[in-house]
Formats: structure tokens, sequence, C-alpha cells
């Protein structure tokens, strides 16, 4: 069988946080990946979380109550579909995460939970107490450069993703000498982190400036609930952002 050019021309990832780099892996199962990140290498959120991720993992706990944690929590915002899917993928995203390298706390040989916020039972995993998310940026970037099939294209930009014909077909970009690039893409996802730093304050890093959401509807996306802007809800008001925990 002949194979298309298209099916040979990479996924292009945009962002190298938690999403970014899962999805960069996974993909890279199918064929060629190039992960675009207009910093280094995972500086963005994901590096600066340090609480642990929440999932169903004990044997005592299950999903039902953590959709229903959530539901609570959510006080009528919640999108059911959404928190469903995620608590149910929640367990497994954790095993992913075990086997791609993250050395999450344990305690006598098993995983060490807590129990935070508005859970009723103690589901949330950390790595190096409260270093959670520099852990899981270390691993994943050692699995990222560790991967043949994954070119990074480290300091450089995304600016317009290209649609033709009503289907993504490539991506422009801009590497740090300023110099722009297309390529052509099987996908591009858009990984691309916060909108924080649209505000005058917030916990974000400097390169939460919305630029997936922005990228998303010049390609014709729809935009939903831009209302729902993620950021830390304590803060030291010292300086300018992103302003300490």
């Amino acid at each position: 069988e002949m194979t298309s050019a298209r099916e040979l021309d990479p996924v292009i990832v945009v962002g190298s946080g938690i999403a970014g780099s899962l999805l960069a892996l996974a993909a890279a199962e199918t064929g060629p990946v190039v992960m675009i990140t207009k910093e280094a290498l995972g500086e963005g959120s994901t590096r600066r979380a340090q609480g642990g991720i929440a999932a169903a993992v004990d044997e005592h706990d299950s999903v039902a109550d953590h959709i229903a944690d959530t539901l609570a929590a959510g006080a009528g915002l919640c999108d059911l579909d959404a928190v469903t899917r995620i608590c149910e993928e929640g367990p497994g995203q954790v095993a992913a995460l075990l086997a791609r390298g993250v050395d999450f706390d344990r305690r006598d040989g098993r995983l060490r939970l807590a129990r935070e916020g508005a859970h009723s039972a103690a589901r949330v995993v950390h790595a190096g107490g409260d270093a959670t998310g520099a852990h899981i940026v270390e691993a994943l970037g050692r699995a990222l450069a560790g991967d043949p099939r994954i070119a990074l294209a480290v300091g450089e930009r995304a600016l317009e993703v290209i649609v033709h014909d009503g289907r993504v077909v490539g991506l422009r970009s801009e590497d740090a000498q300023g110099l722009e690039r297309i390529r052509a893409a099987r996908a591009v996802v858009l990984a691309a982190g916060g909108m924080g730093q649209l505000y005058s304050r917030t916990t974000n890093p400097l390169g939460a400036t919305a630029d997936g959401p922005a990228l998303a509807a010049r390609a014709g996306a729809a935009l939903a609930d831009l209302e729902l802007v993620q950021f830390h809800p304590t803060a030291l008001a010292l300086g300018e952002g992103p302003l300490a925990l």
C-alpha cells in the first residue's frame, strides 16, 4: 500500500508541560512528532505546581467518590462529562507517569497518599513533597530527549495554525532568531498553557499569555468557558508577577 505524504508528516505539539509531554510521547508510537516550546523545555506551569495529583488509586477509594467530591466542590460549575472522564482516567494517568519515570513519594513501598481540600479520602500523590511539578517535568524531559522519534524545537514560538479546506495542515512559527518557519503536520496539538498573564496580578508564569486559545480562535475553533481562569488562590502581594505562592 502506498502511504500518503500526509501520514509521514509529524504531529506538532505546541507546549512542553505535562499535557504536551505525555501526548507527544504517546503520539510518537504512531509516527514522528515535533514539539515546539517557546521557552526552555518544561518551563511553564507544570514545573511550578507544588501540590500533587488527585486520583482514586487507593483500594478503599472509588472513582464514584472522587466524582461526587469534585461536583460538590465545583458548586454547580462542573461539566459532568468532563469530571467523569477526568476522574475515571486519573488512576491510569498516575500509572502512566510512573511508567515514564516520575518518582512519586512512597511509604512502606506503597504510594503515599494525602488528603487535601474537598476530598473525602486520601487520594493525592506527591513527588518530592511539594515539588511534584518539578519532578514530573524532569522525568518527562528525560523521556522526550531519549525518544528519537520526537524532535524538540526549543525557543520557538507558534504563530499560526495553518488551515486548508477546513482542516489543519501545518503550523507557522518563529525561532529565537526571529526566522519564520512553516511545517506540514498531520495534526497540531495546542497544549500551550494558561492565560493568567492577561491580568496585572497572577501566579501563572510569564509564558502563560493565552497563546493556545488565540491560535485556536484564529484557526476557527470555538472557545468556551473563558471565564474560568486558573491561578493559585493565595499569593504574596509583593512585586510584579508571577506572585509567590
